[in-house]
Parts: structure tokens; sequence; C-alpha cells
């Protein structure tokens, strides 16, 4: 028998929707993603069409955007007769000081990084921001916290809204760090200024795990991250990372004993 479930990652700036089939034998498959901007006037209504064409039984939300936007996602999933889980446990201990401020998304992330290697590692999830987060795996896997930074769009619009003869750049591949033009040095700075903070922090909070964590990497900004390679050692790059936690969450409530490894 296969059932089908959704998660949505509701983001700074948009809703990334995936849907699963899930087998008798505990084998994943992604059937559906899409992602939509929700500053999109069309978002609603291909919000509508793509819960429409699945059959999905629940679905698990993180969010980190604004409430009200939060509601009126969740509306559209119920106008379908799909409940959305907002309240998983994400399966991971929150040891920071102030628990309650922590983005699910992170704590998501880290529950998928610890589905993958089951092992402590550093959590990167490059996007709107940047996060770089501690997971520890024993006694039992635990977010230790992390450090938050911007992401290399959102670099490039302060520099552009807050100074006033500076141009808007994007920064999709490739960069010299010797900018030639007032667009290529800003090019150069949102690029290698991104990479090396990213890079400082892995290295320091790696540190603070006693060394010998792996990374795991996910986020829209991620291939800034891989190509060329930044990191020294082996990183592992999953694009669905907030997904297969909410995902493993969900299946955590079905069978509390599962371990952890899900199997696509």
């Amino acid at each position: 028998m296969t059932r089908q479930l959704c998660t949505l990652d509701l983001g700074n700036s948009a809703l990334k929707l995936r849907r699963w089939e899930l087998e008798g034998a505990g084998r994943l498959r992604l059937a559906s993603a899409a992602t939509l901007a929700h500053a999109d006037a069309r978002f609603e209504r291909e919000l509508r069409d793509w819960i429409a064409a699945g059959k999905a039984e629940c679905a698990a939300l993180a969010c980190v955007a604004a409430p009200g936007l939060e509601e009126r996602v969740v509306a559209e999933f119920a106008a379908a007769g799909i409940e959305v889980r907002r309240e998983l446990a994400p399966g991971v201990e929150n040891l920071t000081r102030t628990p309650d401020t922590v983005g699910r998304d992170r704590l998501f992330a880290a529950r998928g990084a610890w589905e993958l290697t089951g092992s402590s590692c550093v959590v990167i999830d490059a996007g709107t921001a940047v996060t770089v987060d501690a997971l520890a795996a024993a006694p039992a896997p635990c977010f230790l916290g992390g450090a938050i930074a911007p992401g290399p769009a959102l670099l490039a619009r302060s520099l552009h809204q807050f100074t006033a003869r500076l141009p808007l750049v994007r920064v999709d591949g490739a960069v010299s760090a010797l900018g030639v033009d007032t667009p290529s040095a800003l090019r150069s700075g949102v690029l290698h200024g991104f990479r090396g903070a990213v890079l400082e922090l892995s290295r320091r909070i790696a540190h603070a795990l006693g060394g010998d964590a792996s990374i795991v990497l996910s986020g829209g900004a991620a291939q800034l991250l891989l190509e060329p390679a930044l990191f020294p050692g082996e990183v592992r790059h999953e694009p669905e990372l907030v997904h297969l936690g909410l995902l493993a969450a969900l299946l955590d409530e079905a069978a509390p004993a599962r371990r952890h490894g899900l199997r696509r």
C-alpha cells in the first residue's frame, strides 16, 4: 500500500512544496515538487492547483514567514480536506538557551541531516539567510545552535538599498575576486564574502563539535558553495534536507521506535 504525504517549507520568499509516496517497505519517492514565490499574484491559484493534483493524507509544515501567510497556506490545504501538522516534534533535542526562538526550519534541517548521516555534523542551509548549525549525535541527536548570516541575494540587495549609487547585482556563477568595475567588484564582494563567512563559521562550529564533524549542505544558494569546492573534506549535498526532516517527524508519530535512515 502506498501512502502520499506532503511537506511544506514556508520561507521568507517562497513556499517549497513536496509530495512524497511512501511504499509499504518503507521506500520513499519524491512524486511532485514546486516552489511558489508568495509575492506572486498567482500564488494562491497555483497552490490550489498543486494541492488538487495529488491525494495526500496529511502535510507537515515548517514556517518562518509571517503568521498571516501561514494561515492562508493552511486554509488552502484545509479546504481540500488535508490536515496540516504545524506542531510536530522535530526529533532532535533543542539545547539552545532560548529554544522557542529557534526557527523550525533549522530544527527540521538538523533532523534531515541526522536521517542522512546518523552522526554529528555541521548543517548548512543557504537561502535568503544562511544558517550554519551544530548537530551532536551522542547520546541522542541534539541541536546545539549555530550562526545566522545573510545569503548572497540579501547581501546584494542590502548593498543596493542602503547606498546611493551601487547597482543591484546578481551572483549565480563563478566570479573573479578582482573586480574591474563597480558591478564586478560588487559580485566579488557578495560571492567571496558569502563563501568566506560560511567557511569560517563551519570551521569554528566543527571545532565546537570536536573537529571531526561532516558537513551537510542544502538551500537555494548551495551551488555557490560547491563550485569550486569550498570545504576541505567530504560534503553531503541534499536539496530536500528540511523536507526529509519534516517527513521523518511525520513518520515518527506512526512508528515511534523507527530508526533513522529514510530509504529513497
